[in-house]
């Protein structure tokens, strides 16, 4: 079982987690959904070498004393992709962020069986439209 190492890492899994994923006025943020922490340990039995990463990117936003995406970009560019990519499946986990955004989960609709109205019907991404932007601005030290 992959665990998070010590208190030193939780703490800054949960900084990270806040820094990319922080919440607006559509979603929640991370570390504040439901089981969060429940949900970090489910994330990391799923893929070891995400979870490494993921390990690895929290130990050193630990370190940081002001962790901003600046001090991030200074950080191996893989690494931090991984563990970004981790925190996505994480949190995209949860019901209530997928719900938060409108997601309603996965339903078998084959496109085989789509009739050609429906296949270039101009409301087929209303729903995806609807939603509009989803871009939080990084916050600015200014």
């Amino acid at each position: 079982m992959i665990e998070l190492p010590d208190d030193n890492a939780r703490t800054g899994a949960a900084r990270i987690a806040d820094l990319w994923f922080p919440g607006s006025a559509r979603s929640p943020r991370l570390t504040a959904l439901p089981g969060y922490d429940a949900l970090l340990s489910r994330a990391l039995q799923v893929d070891p070498a995400l979870s490494e990463a993921f390990i690895q990117v929290a130990e050193l936003a630990a370190g940081v004393d002001d962790l901003t995406a600046e001090v991030i970009a200074d950080w191996p560019e893989e690494l931090a992709e991984a563990a970004f990519y981790f925190l996505s499946c994480t949190y995209y986990m949860a019901p209530e962020a997928r719900q938060a955004v409108g997601y309603p989960g996965q339903a078998r609709t084959p496109s085989s069986e789509a009739t050609p109205d429906q296949m270039l019907d101009d409301d087929l991404l209303a729903a995806v439209l609807a939603l509009g932007p989803t871009y939080v601005p990084t916050p600015t030290t200014d």
